[in-house]
């Protein structure tokens, strides 16, 4: 498989993709000034994105997650740290790929304080967008959150009584998430506190935007485990679940049929995968899956088929990101031994 260097304006970084009409979003991060920016990659077409920061640490924030809708609207999150404590201060965007994307000045409160937890991502159901993340839980420990916008302001919902909520038996762990129709699906893993402590991999579905969320652990024959990232594409019969359990890949089946339980895909490559490694999402390609993993200090690409699993070679370093456009362009960024990011593409995965 030949993956090829895609070259971006001198000093700019690559951070996140995003799948984006007939190309793809490239989230950048100035490598002198650490200024964020955005560019618009379109067939051989290098478009600047207009970005707007407002507040200081909005002006050398790292993207964390930027997210699109059918519309073509814009909301993403960054963070950059800072203070006393060096905590990471996050901020909101929200925009389009013309005007650009603006920064919407929060209070500290919205993303800061004593029960601050951290952000996770954007979801863009097609109901509005939520922003996922954690606070400090009324039970123990941290709960998974949702965060609304109301205006401009974005606003959290308090989660106690749910199944987002962490107990003194249960703590609740999300790692990401992503759209599913009007609702969403977030996945990560609950910890069971009692005769022992045990860690499962986890997956929280919401039926309409922050309303309906149920909980199931998935199943794994391991002693601990733990969900990252997970995909869905309404040409697919639900969405695929990545993990690890003992420290190797693991994929899950979620059917979109809520009477189904989840199922452990079988015939999966042994793959190690460090601990608290960031995987990208799974993507939909054709009539199956295509997965981008890091192991070592290499990238690994996995294919599904009518015959099984097929393992290529991925883009050269470590992948952090990926996205694939509508004519089936496979983009990567990976970072190197020395964490320089580079972005890479390839067609043969058409």
């Amino acid at each position: 498989m030949a993956w090829r260097p895609v070259e971006l304006p001198r000093g700019a970084l690559p951070v996140t993709l995003t799948a984006y009409r007939d190309g793809v979003l490239v989230g950048t991060q100035e490598r002198t000034t650490a200024a964020p920016g955005l560019l618009r990659l379109d067939g051989a077409s290098t478009v600047a994105v207009p970005v707007h920061p407002v507040t200081p640490y909005a002006k050398q924030a790292t993207w964390l997650s930027i997210a699109t809708d059918e519309a073509g609207r814009l909301v993403a999150v960054a963070g950059a740290r800072g203070g006393a404590h060096s905590n990471v201060r996050w901020s909101v965007w929200r925009g389009d790929s013309t005007t650009g994307l603006s920064e919407q000045e929060q209070p500290f409160s919205t993303f800061g304080g004593w029960g601050a937890g951290e952000q996770l991502g954007v979801l863009m159901p097609s109901t509005g967008p939520l922003l996922l993340g954690s606070w400090e839980s009324r039970g123990a420990g941290l709960d998974a959150d949702i965060w609304v916008p109301d205006g401009s302001a974005w606003v959290r919902q308090d989660p106690t009584g749910s199944v987002l909520a962490s107990t003194a038996t249960e703590l609740a762990g999300p790692r990401s998430g992503t759209a599913l129709g009007e609702g969403a699906v977030v996945v990560g893993s609950l910890v069971t506190l009692g005769d022992g402590v045990r860690q499962q991999p986890a997956v929280w579905q919401s039926t309409r935007g922050n309303s309906g969320w149920r909980r199931a652990t998935l199943p794994m024959t391991g002693r601990t485990g733990e969900a990252v990232a997970v995909g869905c594409h309404d040409r697919a019969a639900g969405c695929v679940v990545v993990g690890v359990v003992d420290g190797r890949l693991a994929v899950w089946d979620l059917p979109s049929a809520d009477s189904r339980a989840p199922t452990v895909r079988d015939g999966i490559p042994a793959v190690t995968i460090a601990d608290r490694a960031t995987i990208p999402a799974p993507v939909w390609r054709g009539n199956g899956w295509t997965i981008l993993l890091p192991t070592g200090a290499a990238s690994l690409v996995l294919r599904s088929g009518a015959s099984g699993w097929e393992t290529r070679a991925g883009p050269p370093g470590v992948v952090t990101s990926a996205a694939q456009t509508a004519s089936g362009t496979m983009y990567a960024v990976t970072t190197d031994t020395a964490g320089v990011s580079s972005l890479w593409a390839t067609d043969d995965l058409r």
